[in-house]
């Protein structure tokens, strides 16, 4: 199994998309938002990295999260996943910048 890395950059964007949906949802709906997240990435991506789809402009590859509207934007190799980005399914990617990772 892969170690999953999840940028630092990413966590916190997505920690301001949950507070957003706990205002608008509630708060055990948006709880509820981060466990499947996590347990995608730590039990399934991890393992099946290549179930994604290749992003041919960032040259990464996304996976819609189901039950959520989120997007898990990553690359990966032998030992590791590394998350860049956790985006909302309506974000623009085109505004998506590699560059901008922060670990």
């Amino acid at each position: 199994m892969r170690r999953v890395q999840v940028a630092t950059s990413a966590r916190l964007v997505f920690q301001t998309m949950l507070e957003q949906g706990a205002e608008k949802f509630g708060v055990a709906v948006a709880m509820e938002k981060e466990r499947i997240v996590f347990d995608v990435l730590t039990t399934y991506l991890s393992e099946h990295p290549y179930r994604g789809n290749y992003d041919s402009r960032l040259k990464l590859h996304t996976y819609h999260v189901s039950k959520t509207p989120f997007v898990l934007v990553y690359e990966y190799d032998d030992a590791e996943l590394r998350v860049l980005f956790i985006i909302h399914e309506r974000a623009d990617r085109r505004l998506i910048d590699p560059n901008d990772v922060d670990w």
